[in-house]
């Protein structure tokens, strides 16, 4: 016998519980054991009840794959069910992944037979949430940034998904009933996840025999229905079966669904009179805390802005609380400094409540900027209140007896401005620009720039020099990318508010002439700000200026500033915005029409193969050997541009394209007078991009603009300048410059006069003389235009010509004629490459009959030691090769190796090599006279 089951009473033990081991017990029994034994009927009653469960209630349940897959299905389905619900997108999508699984797997085995209803009910819910008329931008803007990708990523594939669906789905919106089954599954996984455990019975509730149980239920008037029914259920499962989750009957499953929907939607009344009277309930807060409402007043403004600071940025600090309870003491604050006071804490912890987030939201923005309007607004009606960001702190409660006298508070309403702009920048950079969302915030360009217009007026009058220079930098960054016609309506409007209409920095005399708001935005610059700020001020003011076609002011500006040689060294954004300018300077020549200058400021920035980076427009695809790392990347896409600020890349790539046409193609025809020219290339990217479509074996029509581009190279190549206009005209992109028409017409007109000039370096070698009236019908140009131009390459030398003005004829020089023919210079390569075959093939000859050494290598390598017996029979063999071939020449050595066992043949041997020599030196004098 164990010790466990020892009592005080060993034979009555012995001789009640355990005299047999075949002997069984009854519950009756069991009861009538005394309490007060040492514990031998607990422990043998739950021995009993252990075995009956084991016997009777736990069963083996054996499911073919069919039901088990069924389960799966419908298990899966409720789970996302809940997870829509509940806004977890992110368990959703895994909840999504598992049951297409499940599904394929299930079709298998119905072969044809219908899928479960919550199956199409989860792909009709989850259709519905993802679709046009799911979840609000609010809805959107509340998820996090998991859930918010885990949306976008379950929307894409759902619509792929539901569609061998379609047929189900369709039927079950025109029917949409729910099966009393799935609501019973519902409401119990609902009730599991809400429920509470009841807490188990004590020791002395179990020790308490039947008839006190039974007096105690008679005292509290228990019903005799429900003490029978809790009896017979008791009896029925006994042991550790009771404890188990037991199966609820649909009564009791409607029962509870019913509680719990009145619990979740109480009556207005109910509402209302639980707020006028607590009924001794305390409202608690994030984490548990008691929430007392806050009792503020002028007095304790102070005090309480102070608490507030404190709290600020600690862990568990509710932030939109914090907001809540800065707005309450703005609407307390008795006078202009403690709204400043309000005001500035307000409006960083409005940042704050989105610091989380990848980009402030748009109606979290606009509260930003109207605490911060109020702001201004407070600052420019009390001129003796100042905010310095080195004034000292009053953090005592001498605010209240404010009167009016001259005041500095600590703050630094720049800093706001600033986070205000970057936040507008950073929603611009997150929002698709192709979405009509992205015209809609571009709505709110005209009130930011309205609000730094007036940060600027206040930096004026309180003559805060740094302030002001970053404020006034701000303002330009907002203006130079602009045309005048849109300038000029965002200042219109802000001439109509009066905003900052005391300024003298821009004074109201130019409001109405952008370029010299402008002029004047930089030269304040120029003569106040760092380096920093003068740079970028410099780059700015060369941008607008190539913008609006003033390419000679643009170019001067940036060559006087010197900025080009030390750009490099600047920081990233400075980069970014001097290849900006660079870009737009070579667009404003292209436009004027100068080629050379275009292709010049273009080239560097075309042929990095980077532009996208290089102007902050994009991240461009990595090679895998220039694979970066994700924070590198992460920076490139925080200093990327918004849309309405990029550059159109497409139009910079024909501009540099067709610019480099006009210069490669006549030199790449100079070739026949200039032989350097077909070894060297001027834009080696365009030269790449001709050769690899001269090698195409098919070539259709032109469909982009780079093919336009090489089809008009060839033709223009051929001498068809009527067909290289057709195609370079037929280009789209010309659509994007104001003065289209007039780029056409240009383009027209150099192409000609390119097309003359490759037409006289081609066939300069074929023509003795060429009229100019015959040139100017060819090409439809002015007789005085094809006189200047071929005048002109006479002076420069890429002519060997003259120009006969009477006779009106251009005449080639006979050093024309030396190389005349293409026969005649293959010729010539063909003579010099044979030579330099003969001269690699004799030293390798001499190479191998020295044993791999040099003639003059021999003597040396003889002087070893180690090596003097095979060296003597090595130099007895090279002498009797030396003596039968005289003159140590390779071609006499060659000579008397064949014949060295006859002596007649060394003199024919010396004599034919000397007529070998002969004949060489007369062919190099020919050459070099050539």
């Amino acid at each position: 016998m164990s010790r466990f089951f020892q009592n005080v009473d060993d034979s009555e033990s012995s001789d009640s519980d355990f005299s047999s081991s075949g002997s069984e017990f009854s519950e009756e029994e069991l009861q009538q054991k005394p309490t007060g034994g040492a514990g031998n009927n607990r422990f043998a009653r739950a021995g009993l009840d252990l075995d009956s469960d084991s016997d009777d209630d736990v069963k083996r349940v054996v499911k073919n794959p069919k039901e088990k897959q069924t389960e799966e299905v419908v298990k899966l389905s409720q789970n996302i069910l809940k997870a829509i619900r509940a806004d977890e997108w992110d368990d959703a999508t895994d909840n999504f992944n598992k049951l297409e699984a499940s599904v394929t797997k299930l079709k298998k085995i119905l072969k044809g037979s219908s899928l479960p209803t919550v199956f199409i009910r989860c792909l009709v819910k989850l259709e519905d949430c993802t679709g046009k008329d799911g979840l609000s931008k609010e809805q959107l803007g509340k998820l996090n940034a998991i859930n918010a990708r885990a949306f976008n990523k379950l929307k894409q594939r759902l619509r792929k998904s539901i569609k061998p669906y379609a047929s189900d789905m369709k039927a079950y919106r025109e029917n949409p009933v729910d099966s009393a089954e799935e609501d019973e599954k519902e409401a119990e996984s609902e009730s599991e996840d809400q429920a509470v455990p009841a807490p188990a019975a004590t020791r002395a509730e179990r020790a308490v025999p039947a008839s006190d149980s039974e007096s105690e239920d008679s005292y509290w008037g228990s019903d005799d229905s429900d003490e029978s029914e809790s009896e017979s259920d008791d009896n029925q499962q006994v042991g550790f079966s009771r404890w188990l989750k037991k199966t609820p009957t649909k009564a009791e499953t409607k029962k509870t669904k019913k509680e719990r929907s009145q619990r979740s939607t109480p009556a207005p009344q109910a509402a209302a009179a639980a707020d006028d009277e607590d009924d001794g309930f305390t409202t608690v807060g994030k984490g548990g805390k008691k929430v007392e409402k806050p009792t503020v007043s002028a007095e304790s403004l102070n005090k309480s802005l102070i608490e507030i600071n404190m709290a600020r940025g600690r862990k568990g600090t509710d932030k939109k609380e914090t907001v809540a309870k800065l707005e309450l003491l703005l609407s307390v604050a008795g006078n202009a400094l403690q709204q400043c006071k309000v005001l500035m804490a307000l409006a960083s912890a409005q940042f704050d409540e989105s610091a989380d987030l990848s980009h402030m939201p748009t109606e979290k923005w606009n509260a930003v900027q109207s605490t911060i309007n109020r702001l201004l607004e407070v600052l420019e009606k009390n001129h003796q209140v100042s905010i310095y960001e080195t004034a000292d702190a009053h953090d005592d409660d001498s605010d209240i007896k404010y009167s009016g006298e001259p005041i500095t508070l600590r703050g630094s309403v720049i800093s706001l401005v600033e986070r205000l702009d970057d936040e507008f920048t950073r929603s611009l950079q997150n929002i698709d620009p192709h979405t009509p969302d992205y015209i809609d915030r571009m709505r709110d360009s005209l009130p930011l720039y309205l609000t730094i217009a007036r940060a600027q007026g206040y930096f004026e009058r309180a003559e805060q020099e740094d302030s002001l220079c970053r404020i006034v930098s701000r303002r330009l960054a907002h203006l130079y990318y602009r045309t005048d016609q849109v300038n000029d309506q965002f200042e219109a409007t802000a001439a109509s508010l009066h905003v900052s209409a005391e300024s003298k920095i821009v004074p109201p005399s130019v409001r109405g002439n952008t370029e010299a708001t402008i002029h004047g935005l930089c030269t304040f610059l120029y003569q106040h700000a760092d380096s920093l700020l003068r740079i970028r001020a410099m780059l700015m003011h060369v941008f607008n200026h190539a913008l609006h076609k003033r390419y000679y002011i643009a170019r001067d500006l940036l060559l006087m500033s010197h900025i080009q040689e030390n750009a490099h060294q600047a920081d990233v954004s400075t980069q970014i915005l001097y290849n900006r300018a660079l870009a737009q300077l070579g667009l404003a020549a292209f436009r004027l029409g100068k080629i050379r200058e275009a292709f010049d400021h273009t080239m560097e920035l075309m042929s990095s193969g980077h532009q996208r980076e290089l102007l902050a427009q994009g991240v461009g695809q990595q090679r895998m050997q220039q694979q970066q790392t994700f924070a590198n990347e992460q920076l490139q896409r925080q200093r990327q541009l918004p849309f309405h600020i990029n550059i159109n890349l497409e139009l910079l790539e024909c501009v540099f394209l067709t610019a480099s046409m006009l210069i490669e193609i006549p030199f790449m025809a100079s070739a026949n007078a200039n032989p350097e020219a077909r070894r060297t290339a001027t834009c080696r990217v365009f030269r790449r991009m001709l050769d690899f479509n001269e090698r195409q074996v098919f070539l259709g029509p032109p469909e982009n603009t780079r093919d336009h581009i090489m089809a008009s190279a060839k033709a223009l190549a051929d001498g068809d300048w009527v067909k290289s206009r057709d195609y370079i005209q037929a280009i789209k992109i010309w659509s994007l410059l104001p003065d289209s028409q007039e780029i056409k017409d240009m383009l027209a007109s150099k192409i000609q006069v390119e097309a003359l000039r490759t037409y006289l370096f081609t066939y300069s070698t074929q023509f003795e003389a060429v009229g100019l009236d015959d040139l100017s019908a060819m090409f439809e140009l002015p007789r005085n235009k094809v006189y200047s131009l071929l005048a002109r390459m006479v002076y420069q030398d890429e002519l060997q010509a003259s120009l006969d003005e009477v006779s009106g004829v251009l005449v080639f020089s006979p050093a024309n004629f030396e190389a005349s023919s293409r026969l005649q210079q293959t010729a010539l390569m063909l003579s010099n490459k044979a030579n330099q075959f003969a001269d690699i093939n004799e030293r390798v000859f001499e190479l191998k009959i020295n044993g791999g050494y040099a003639p003059g290598d021999r003597q040396q390598g003889n002087t070893d030691q180690s090596g003097r017996a095979q060296g003597n029979d090595r130099d007895s063999r090279s002498n009797f090769q030396r003596s039968a071939g005289v003159g140590g020449n390779n071609a006499g050595g060659r000579d008397g190796q064949r014949n060295r066992n006859d002596a007649s043949g060394n003199g024919s041997n010396r004599n034919s090599n000397s007529g070998r020599n002969n004949r060489r030196g007369n062919n190099r004098r020919g050459n070099n006279r050539r």
